[in-house]
């Protein structure tokens, strides 16, 4: 079998995040991956310990795994997305950019997904990001990190639809149709998603 050259990665690590992962976007996912021909990596340890970092960060570690240059791209994909049955292919991002979304939060990036070429361009740009004492925004650290090389490339917001219920943004979220549908760490958001999903036949 014809090895696939594309793979999506999630990190889901503690029993809390797995189980939600496995009830709300395992399956959707998993069919997302089987119908574009990805592979479809799920890290459930830590790749190396990180003091006083949270998890988030294992995301900026995986240029140290074996397997991490054998695609010709990577989407690292959080564990709290919500992938809908009709959401097309990845888009194909240029070697050295990092394709993204921008954050609700001002002159950052949403780490929520990254599409990328593994390539030394961006392991160094991940090694850089490793740098910051930040214990918590790692998106933070990356966006500072792109920055001189110009390396975030705008996607489409559909492929990382932050989804937030007190906000301008929720009829788009509703009723627009939105490919990845990112909760942003609240299980209430991803039961309601899931819910939506369902009920607008978009959903497994």
């Amino acid at each position: 079998m014809k090895q696939a050259t594309t793979c999506i990665v999630t990190i889901v690590i503690g029993e809390k995040y797995q189980q939600s992962f496995d009830h709300f976007s395992r399956v959707r996912l998993e069919r997302y991956c089987a119908r574009h021909g990805y592979d479809l990596k799920l890290l459930t340890t830590a790749i190396r310990e990180l003091p006083g970092k949270k998890l988030t960060w294992q995301k900026i570690l995986l240029p140290e795994l074996p397997w991490w240059k054998d695609y010709e791209q990577l989407c690292v994909l959080d564990s709290d997305i919500l992938v809908a049955t009709d959401a097309p292919a990845l888009p194909v991002i240029p070697h050295g950019k990092i394709g993204c979304v921008p954050d609700k939060l001002p002159n950052q990036i949403n780490s929520g997904v990254l599409i990328y070429h593994p390539d030394e361009t961006i392991a160094a740009c991940m090694k850089e990001a490793l740098k910051d004492t930040d214990p918590f925004w790692d998106q933070r650290a990356l966006s500072q990190a792109m920055e001189p090389n110009k390396m975030a490339l705008t996607i489409d917001s559909r492929f990382n639809r932050l989804f937030f219920f007190k906000c301008w943004s929720l009829p788009g979220s509703l009723f627009r149709h939105q490919w990845f549908y990112h909760a942003c760490a609240s299980k209430r958001k991803l039961s309601f998603i899931h819910l939506w999903l369902k009920l607008t036949f978009r959903g497994v």
